[in-house]
């Protein structure tokens, strides 16, 4: 469960950084007991959106003591009713991401909103490291046998010239300074904001991953960079792997990966033997909907008929 007071600090990290407004909403339906909080952004329109670097809008739903499923369900239903009043207000073209624990999106979609799935990858704990796959075992292994280590750091530096060297590498840019970084770290602390360095045998920072604990229980990954021509010594993959040793050792339920929607991402946190867990996007329907399924639509029958044509006749 996300911890309201980092929730606050994260919030204010939002503000400072993206210039937007973050304000955690209480919703409750009248005569209910249950409620839901979740953080809400807008940007300077007014309109609902998320910010860069946020995987998800951090949302909790406190029901009343039940185990009963179809009381969960009618508590759920009316409080997201009341969300969605808020939702109907301020949502522009931008949409709202729920957490991965919320697979109910059935009241959104009966008020005409759009559910659009995506994905993430989710580890649970304890960490074993047999369960990766063998070629994750062997980089790791190799990394080893050359001298790299990895450890915690509260040197946002280290961090920092490891971003740079994946951005450099990939021609894009995280929008983080070290300003930033530092800030960050300085809202959250440190044990909220953990960052993770891999080291050269000579004390060169070569790979860094930032971990982000709003959920004490479901920590998730945030940011991680690598210097390109350390890339394939296998240290990402040994970051990792003392990365989520570390959480493990401190009791977590597990670890979110945040995200698998593009293929060379998902490619790379698959191997790790993470389950595959669907989280929603809320949407309002706008026309570049239209146009997008129009799109598909095309796609699709151009495929088609390519692969009709192709196939060798029978006889």
């Amino acid at each position: 469960m996300y911890d309201m007071k980092l929730l606050e600090r994260w919030a204010e990290f939002n503000r400072q950084k993206w210039g937007c407004r973050a304000v955690i909403r209480s919703f409750q339906a009248p005569g209910s007991n249950s409620r839901c909080e979740s953080l809400f952004f807008f940007n300077r329109r007014g309109k609902l959106y998320l910010p860069p670097l946020n995987p998800y809008h951090p949302t909790l739903f406190h029901p009343t003591p039940t185990s009963k499923p179809h009381r969960l369900s009618s508590q759920w239903h009316e409080v997201a009713a009341q969300m969605i009043l808020e939702m109907r207000a301020s949502m522009g073209s931008a949409g709202f991401c729920l957490p991965p624990e919320f697979t109910d999106v059935r009241p959104f979609i009966w008020q005409g909103f759009e559910g659009r799935v995506k994905y993430t990858y989710y580890l649970e704990f304890p960490f074993r490291l047999e369960n990766a796959s063998g070629e994750i075992r062997g980089r790791i292994k190799r990394a080893a046998s050359e001298g790299y280590y990895a450890k915690r750091t509260t040197n946002m530096n280290e961090v920092h010239s490891c971003l740079i060297g994946t951005e450099t590498r990939q021609g894009f840019s995280h929008q983080l300074s070290l300003e930033d970084l530092e800030l960050a770290q300085e809202l959250l602390g440190e044990e909220a904001f953990r960052c993770y360095v891999c080291y050269s045998r000579e004390g060169e920072p070569v790979s860094a991953s930032v971990v982000l604990m709003l959920d004490p229980d479901r920590p998730q990954g945030w940011i991680a960079g690598s210097k390109v021509e350390h890339l394939s010594k296998g240290v990402v993959q040994l970051l990792q792997s003392v990365l989520l040793q570390d959480l493990s050792d401190l009791g977590m339920k597990g670890f979110d990966f945040a995200g698998a929607n593009i293929p060379s991402v998902a490619k790379s946190k698959a191997p790790w033997g993470a389950y595959l867990v669907p989280y929603y996007l809320i949407k309002k329907p706008v026309f570049k909907d239209v146009l997008r399924v129009t799109w598909n639509w095309w796609r699709f029958g151009r495929f088609k008929r390519r692969f009709t044509q192709t196939k060798t006749p029978s006889g």
